[in-house]
């Protein structure tokens, strides 16, 4: 197991390069230099630490679908869905550690032997429910195709590893393979709550009943696929902590990479959660398919079935802050923060104010008395006043253009 050690420690002690003065949230003058070596151990540190956390917290939740699927009753399958919630928490924060050239949304190959490629498997989505499970009638948001031909309702299917990872994102109706998906948290979500068909300002999740999983048409199946499903998440996260693990395979190809070429990655996975991929995919998408009405953006809601949106996307910002600060848990240490602030403090002021913004408009949208996927309903991306889910768009994407600004001070370039 990966450990900070008496060194990290003291670099803890002695790198404590801040203080946010409740008065004028000002920055204090370091005396000691901070090396960008320092900041890719740690950085590794909480990637190793983060993954570690959310595989535990995956495997409590498998604990509590396994008594679920043995006995199931009411009390065993809220449990297990307080269960998913509580897993997807530490999970969130580690989709900062994407689009940094590294195992989670790398494939294998000759040239990256150390690819994992595993991040569509766990969090896929939108997804087409049809093709995992029975919908309401005219319910299907995209191809429409499958209903009672869906993998759980065609008895001809196997259900086993096999089965739902070869068609993840490829099988059934290949013209909307993207949608095609029937592993990960968004399968494993949609088996627990089933469609949320309710009006937005009624703030209700899905209503799949527990008898789903007894006297139901396919119970048995239904069982076996939510098994099998929680399994293969599992040995997702497993494999991201094998690799990331001192020693492991992409640990070591880390801690070896050219100083700059790490640097650029660990802060691009930052930058591209906070300007695009939370911002844009996951904020605004919803925002613009929403007729303002009926909400039918919710089915382009991250975790439409729960109505756990609003905690993915505090999730997601904080796994950002997390790598910008170089924090994590118990972990404090050299950052890239850190780095710019020795040789840019104004820069470095830029970036923490953004970063404290971002965070405050984040928590109004994952605070607020009203459920994400009714605050959708009252806002455009092209309104002239922001409401408060567009405040926080604007405010993570001011947060990534000073992430940007910050990476050219210490000359790297993220462009």
């Amino acid at each position: 197991m990966r450990k900070l050690g008496k060194l990290t420690l003291l670099l803890t002690l002695a790198f404590t390069l801040f203080n946010c003065s409740s008065d004028d949230n000002t920055i204090t003058t370091s005396t000691t230099a901070i090396t960008k070596r320092q900041v890719i151990d740690v950085y590794a540190n909480i990637v190793y630490e983060n993954y570690a956390k959310a595989l535990t917290d995956a495997q409590t939740f498998q604990t509590a679908v396994t008594t679920f699927t043995t006995t199931p009753n009411e009390a065993n399958f809220t449990a297990t869905k307080n269960a998913w919630l509580s897993a997807r928490e530490s999970y969130g924060t580690t989709e900062a550690f994407r689009e940094c050239n590294g195992p989670v949304d790398t494939d294998q190959s000759a040239s990256t032997p150390w690819g994992i490629g595993n991040e569509g498997q766990m969090n896929a989505w939108p997804i087409d429910e049809s093709y995992i499970d029975y919908v309401a009638a005219g319910t299907e948001p995209y191809a429409g195709t499958y209903g009672a031909g869906s993998i759980i309702n065609d008895t001809s299917i196997t259900i086993d590893v096999a089965t739902l990872t070869d068609p993840n994102t490829f099988g059934g109706n290949e013209s909307q393979n993207d949608k095609s998906i029937s592993t990960g948290w968004h399968a494993i979500e949609f088996l627990l709550w089933g469609q949320d068909n309710s009006a937005p300002a009624d703030d209700m999740t899905g209503q799949r009943l527990f008898t789903d999983y007894t006297t139901a048409t396919n119970a048995d199946r239904r069982r076996q696929y939510l098994n099998v499903a929680t399994q293969l998440l599992i040995n997702d996260l497993q494999a991201l902590v094998n690799t990331w693990n001192t020693g492991g395979t992409y640990a070591s190809v880390f801690a070896n990479l050219d100083e700059d070429v790490a640097l650029r990655q660990l802060i691009n996975g930052a930058f591209f959660i906070a300007g695009d991929e939370l911002s844009s995919e996951r904020i605004i998408a919803p925002v613009d398919s929403t007729d303002g009405v009926d909400g039918s953006g919710q089915e382009d809601e991250h975790s439409c079935f729960s109505d756990n949106t609003h905690r993915d996307i505090f999730a997601n910002a904080k796994g950002v802050y997390n790598v910008v600060f170089g924090e994590y848990g118990s972990i404090s240490g050299a950052s890239f923060y850190d780095l710019v602030k020795q040789v840019d403090e104004t820069q470095a002021q830029k970036l923490k104010d953004a970063a404290d913004e971002a965070m405050l408009k984040v928590n109004a949208v994952a605070n607020n008395a009203q459920p994400f996927d009714y605050l959708i309903t009252q806002e455009s991306s092209t309104d002239a006043t922001l409401g408060v889910v567009m405040q926080s768009v604007k405010a993570l994407q001011d947060w990534a253009d000073e992430i940007s600004a910050s990476a050219t001070v210490i000359g790297i370039n993220l462009q």
